[in-house]
């Protein structure tokens, strides 16, 4: 066993699960400091606070059941709620549709931050249950912006958006998480043996010079 944790790639997976460990008790001593303070922790957000774009009401008809159903007007819809600076991890989204809607992602803007930014994204992962989670990875945030669709006469109606916060979950990894631990190590390892190949090289070929 000894001689095994001694294998240069035991211990490079041994390093980064020691720092995977690291990151989740820095994310969770950041999510229950701001819990305590009020400003985390799992809540359903006021429907007067959430601000529709290119939403607007849709009349039911033969075709439409009865239910306070949107429509999206053109092709950029968005749902927006101000966060005011709430440390968020997790968001969920409880929404129906009675066509395709397309790509469903979430922009988000942290505090102090003017603007969104194409690269501040990430994409719903649809549950079992049909709602959609986005997983913003714990942010203080100013403001969230949800795109239910991706073009215009899409038909849905929003019934919740909740913040949820990981807890203890935190700690087991998602799949693409879990492909970077057992992927990482193994890279690292071999770009390490070869620049210290390399060094070693310089250092020799130096020091033949130098007795030269």
């Amino acid at each position: 066993m000894k001689k095994r944790l001694k294998q240069p790639l035991v211990k490079a997976y041994l390093i980064a699960f020691a720092v995977w460990i690291v990151l989740f008790l820095i994310g969770y001593t950041k999510s229950f400091w701001n819990s305590t303070k009020g400003n985390s922790g799992e809540m359903a957000v006021p429907f007067e606070e959430i601000q529709f774009v290119a939403l607007v009401d849709q009349k039911p008809d033969k075709a439409i059941p009865e239910g306070n159903w949107l429509v999206s007007s053109d092709s950029d819809p968005q749902i927006r709620w101000n966060c005011n600076g709430r440390y968020i991890e997790q968001i969920q989204m409880k929404m129906k549709s009675l066509w395709p809607t397309g790509a469903v992602v979430l922009y988000y803007r942290t505090v102090g931050q003017e603007e969104f930014f194409p690269t501040q994204i990430v994409y719903a992962q649809q549950q079992k249950d049909g709602s959609y989670l986005f997983d913003v990875g714990g942010k203080q945030l100013e403001e969230i912006r949800i795109d239910p669709a991706s073009q215009g006469g899409v038909i849905l109606q929003l019934e919740e958006i909740r913040t949820i916060p990981k807890g203890i979950r935190a700690i087991v990894p998602s799949w693409q998480q879990l492909a970077m631990l057992l992927g990482l190590p193994p890279v690292f390892l071999a770009v390490w043996q070869i620049g210290l190949k390399d060094v070693l090289s310089w250092f020799k070929l130096k020091m033949k010079k130098n007795k030269g």
